[in-house]
């Protein structure tokens, strides 16, 4: 869930794709490849039980310092390895400066989508 979502904030269509983010997210952490079960990563499981103010904090967190942005991208299960750069840009282009968005971005669908795109030619992506 977005993080302005998480606190209140009026729906917007880029809520929506900031949860696509975080649900890429969570399955390069927690599944490795197709028809595999998830695994526990204790850092992230909590995030289930969090109240949505604590989510939204830890999420920020996340998104804000590199460093547990990189604790995260270390935890990415091998089959989604490949997978790690394009995330991060994905994170670049959601989360402008660090941030959470504050000003809606007409083109950002557009820009998620071609990062995805080349993701999906990525030579080092496709090998599995």
């Amino acid at each position: 869930m977005a993080i302005g979502a998480l606190y209140g904030d009026v729906h917007s269509f880029m809520h929506d794709l900031e949860s696509f983010f975080w649900v890429l997210f969570w399955i390069c952490i927690h599944y490795n490849g197709p028809n595999e079960r998830s695994r526990v990563v204790s850092g992230y499981e909590s995030w289930i039980y969090l109240h949505t103010n604590s989510l939204a904090a830890a999420k920020v967190g996340n998104i804000c310092d590199d460093r547990l942005f990189s604790d995260a991208m270390a935890n990415v299960t091998p089959y989604f390895q490949p997978f790690i750069s394009w995330l991060e840009e994905l994170r670049t282009i959601v989360f402008p400066n660090r941030r959470a968005w504050r000003i809606e971005d007409e083109t950002l669908y557009e820009r998620m989508r071609e990062v995805l795109r080349k993701a999906m030619t990525d030579p080092k992506v496709l090998a599995e």
